[in-house]
């Protein structure tokens, strides 16, 4: 059954408060990958899963709303995912061992760049299996 929307009028406050929100995101990719233990001692990974959880803090315009969430995933998709997903990260990521620790600072550094001027990132976690995953915050990175 259809509901009725022919009474709703335009508000008179679009904005309940002024402040900020987070704008909490998630994507997956898979990808393959090598990891050292140290100079000799290494791990290849292939197809493995990642699950990304990003939080960015955006005000809330004179509309009541944040960021608009199509805007992150622009960013994911134009200037991180292309990087990831079913890549080798040892090629496409700069020189690093290519660790969670190292992947997640790469993400939220490059969100940083490409995020409008009066957003930023806010959290990040990056999973490699159910149980275990890597986070960073606003505090932690401004260290």
């Amino acid at each position: 059954m259809a509901r009725d929307f022919s009474h709703v009028e335009v508000p008179k406050h679009f904005q309940y408060k002024s402040g900020h929100t987070i704008l909490k995101q998630s994507y997956d990719f898979i990808c393959d990958n090598r990891i050292y233990f140290n100079e000799t001692v290494y791990r290849d990974l292939t197809q493995h899963s990642y699950r990304l959880y990003v939080d960015v803090l955006s005000p809330i315009g004179q509309y009541g709303l944040g960021l608009d969430f199509n805007d992150v995933d622009a960013i994911y998709k134009q200037h991180i995912e292309p990087k990831l997903h079913h890549q080798l990260l040892n090629d496409t990521l700069p020189n690093m061992n290519t660790t969670a620790e190292n992947i997640a600072m790469w993400i939220w550094d490059t969100f940083e760049q490409h995020l409008p001027k009066d957003t930023s990132m806010y959290n990040l976690e990056l999973f490699e299996t159910e149980r275990h995953g890597v986070s960073l915050n606003r505090t932690l990175m401004n260290k």
